[in-house]
């Protein structure tokens, strides 16, 4: 019961913290020098902590806490690992540079750069830096860092790098792409993703897309013997085995946001380069978790896309005024709301486990047979 608090009060003030940032994403930014400059600059600071410190000092939190410190153990050693260039090489440099296997710190050093890349990924970006924050905290995205943190890492560039997209500073976005794929090699697909809805689509490419989401239902094996040919590495890995369920939950999520935005089209979206480029994102999404969940780590690469959804939403609000504005800003809250909660109820399940929270503030020195271990020679 604790952690539910707990993560209640973090997601409470977060939102509470980004409601002050104001006039991002297109709209202009205050100079440094100016009243609100310095408040925006204040609670982003106060927003980056508010989320680092929880997700630093967590101990015996996640799903694979435990498989990330055999992992840290095995890239320091040079044992057999698949895990990516830049991952192996923080985790050499630090254990080396302290001579003991120091993974809390490991840990805490992901969770800084996690945060911050979200941060400012929100910030570039968003319309309305509080509902931005607000779903990103109720579609349990901040939470969810606390599990294969490599992925969220790569997962937080990837959100920086749309901005570079939109600006069409392509050479920045490569960039964070690559850097991205340094620790999670996944995050290289995008390099095709992100472009192709910044393209105009026309009836032939929808229908293209359309053909190719039905090709995924009819024409599984060869798709699937296609994916392990440029990801060998995963045939053997567990999850893999026990991959091929259908995320409904993101499904239905990503359908109704589509829906949304063909009843919001003419009188918001079509005019709005920013927000076409969010939807399109969305309806990959969409057609990807609908027609291709049995690709491994399929939620992966689904998250790359439909983490738009964080900001088209406010996106779509911000260009309406008066009575609609209210009505579908509330019925967004209240959906994300009822979204957190059923969060939280999953929380303690095998598949999030984020759920009970521990903090190393009273770590008594064991991690069942885990221990920090002195390198010597």
């Amino acid at each position: 019961m604790f952690g539910v608090i707990l993560y209640i009060m973090i997601s409470l003030a977060a939102v509470m913290i980004a409601g002050k940032v104001k006039n991002t994403a297109g709209y202009g930014h205050y100079p440094a020098g100016s009243r609100q400059g310095y408040i925006n600059t204040i609670c982003l600071a106060a927003l980056f902590f508010v989320l680092f410190i929880p997700s630093a000092l967590r101990i015996h939190t996640g799903n694979d806490y435990f498989t990330y410190i055999i992992r840290f153990h095995d890239a320091y050693t040079d044992n057999h690992i698949v895990t990516e260039p830049g991952f192996n090489l923080i985790v050499k440099a630090v254990y080396s540079f302290l001579d003991t296997e120091a993974f809390l710190l490991i840990f805490a050093i992901f969770a800084f750069i996690t945060v911050f890349a979200f941060v400012r990924g929100m910030y570039l970006q968003s319309s309305d830096f509080g509902m931005t924050v607000f779903l990103f905290m109720a579609f349990g995205l901040y939470f969810q860092t606390y599990n294969t943190v490599r992925y969220y890492l790569a997962l937080a560039l990837l959100l920086w790098s749309m901005y570079h997209v939109i600006k069409g500073n392509y050479v920045k976005f490569v960039l964070l792409v690559m850097l991205a794929a340094l620790f999670h090699k996944t995050a290289v697909c995008v390099l095709l993703f992100y472009p192709f809805c910044r393209l105009k689509w026309n009836r032939i490419v929808v229908a293209v897309l359309a053909l190719g989401g039905v090709s995924g239902l009819l024409f599984k094996d060869s798709y699937l013997a296609l994916f392990l040919k440029l990801y060998p590495s995963y045939v053997n890995e567990e999850e893999y085995l026990n991959s091929g369920s259908i995320s409904w939950v993101n499904i239905l999520r990503c359908l109704a946001i589509l829906l949304l935005c063909v009843y919001m089209y003419a009188a918001v979206i079509k005019e709005n380069e920013t927000l076409k480029f969010y939807m399109k994102l969305n309806a990959l999404a969409l057609i990807f978790y609908g027609c291709f969940s049995f690709v491994p780590f399929a939620s992966r690469i689904g998250y790359y896309l439909n983490i738009s959804q964080i900001l088209l939403l406010p996106g779509i609000c911000a260009c309406l005024d008066g009575k609609k504005k209210k009505i579908l800003k509330t019925m967004i809250l209240a959906a994300g709301a009822v979204y957190f909660a059923f969060f939280l109820y999953k929380a303690f399940g095998d598949v999030v486990r984020v759920l009970p929270y521990s903090t190393w503030l009273n770590y008594d020195g064991s991690m069942d047979g885990l221990t920090y271990v002195k390198v010597t020679g």
